[in-house]
């Protein structure tokens, strides 16, 4: 788990992307928001939400229409709540 943490650390995003996911991230409650983001639990949970991140990125760097900031923000932190929680 301490190479999630550290692939976590590695991720470059703009800075206001980064404030909201780390303020976002102190509410987050696993039991809600996890089934909304992923569709049900899995144990590949910080993989999945990774894949997302990474595809709604590319969304935000592409500017493409269908781009959500609130679903980056919430992925995002998720992300990163749960890379706290295994490290």
């Amino acid at each position: 788990m301490a190479q999630v943490s550290a692939e976590i650390v590695k991720i470059r995003r703009p800075k206001i992307l980064i404030q909201a996911a780390l303020i976002c991230a102190k509410g987050y409650r696993r039991e809600t928001m996890l089934p909304g983001l992923l569709g049900a639990s899995s144990a590949r949970v910080v993989d999945i939400l990774r894949q997302r991140e990474e595809g709604l990125e590319g969304a935000r760097q592409a500017r493409l229409s269908t781009y959500s900031p609130q679903a980056h923000v919430e992925v995002l932190s998720a992300l990163m709540a749960e890379c706290r929680k295994a490290a």
